[in-house]
């Protein structure tokens, strides 16, 4: 039997965060402990995405990407994340261009 789409493009997320970090692989495990706090409703979502924006503060994409399977409840305080995260970005590399 064929997994949905969500389930391969999830599968296929977390295995791509398992190979960015694979020199830093208590970055990878802290991921994957937040996922199954969250799972077991012992955290709420402003939670799990004020850490997993801390966990990949320097990995946009990978921000980006997680934003594609929260709820949709969740979608916009992960946006203003995002937003929060790509001006913080920008302001950092334009300190370094000065």
């Amino acid at each position: 039997r064929q997994q949905p789409p969500e389930f391969d493009n999830a599968i296929a997320y977390v295995t791509a965060i398992k190979k960015r970090f694979a020199k830093e692989p208590e970055t990878y495990k802290a991921f994957l402990e937040v996922l199954h706090t969250y799972q077991r409703e012992q955290k709420g979502i402003e939670e799990v995405l004020n850490r997993v924006a801390e966990l990949f503060k320097d990995h946009s994409d990978l921000l980006r990407e997680f934003t594609f399977f929260l709820p949709d409840a969740a979608i916009e305080p992960a946006q203003r994340l995002i937003l929060q995260r790509a001006a913080d970005d920008a302001d950092q590399r334009k300190r370094q261009r000065a």
